[in-house]
């Protein structure tokens, strides 16, 4: 199941569009991870999203809030659900996701970057136990 850790650049985003991101960083996920488009499957689909501080953002040893609408995402999916081409898509709707929803009305440059962290089997623990492939796959319905 989708777990993303979303780091913005600071005032990049109001909460319109972090809302927009969410639901489009979600929908694009499940896409990737093959998970049906059923609440009951998608529940567990996390976006966490964190804003920069103000003055925290650099970009070749310069500040950068105001030139950047930065996106960067940890994404944590088990072990053997992506392959080469899921990933490659994911990368280029993010791309694309992050570009419709910035608007670009204040000149900042879209710029996105995804480390995909594939977690081993037996290595991801939730809600008190340690969930595995085929236990996921059935509480997310994977198609």
């Amino acid at each position: 199941m989708p777990l993303m850790r979303v780091t913005l650049t600071p005032g990049a985003f109001d909460d319109g569009q972090k809302a927009r991101l969410a639901a489009a960083l979600t929908e694009a996920a499940c896409r990737a991870e093959s998970v049906p488009d059923l609440p009951e499957s998608r529940m567990r689909a996390l976006v966490l999203i964190d804003e920069l501080a103000h003055g925290s953002f650099y970009s070749a040893a310069q500040p950068a809030d105001a030139a950047v609408a930065g996106l960067f995402i940890d994404w944590y999916v088990s072990t053997g659900v992506l392959d080469g081409a899921r990933k490659a898509r994911f990368a280029a709707e993010l791309q694309e996701l992050a570009v419709a929803v910035a608007d670009g009305d204040d000149g900042r440059m879209v710029v996105t970057s995804c480390v995909i962290h594939e977690v081993p089997e037996g290595q991801w623990a939730q809600n008190g136990a340690i969930r595995r492939l085929p236990e996921m796959a059935t509480f997310a319905r994977f198609e």
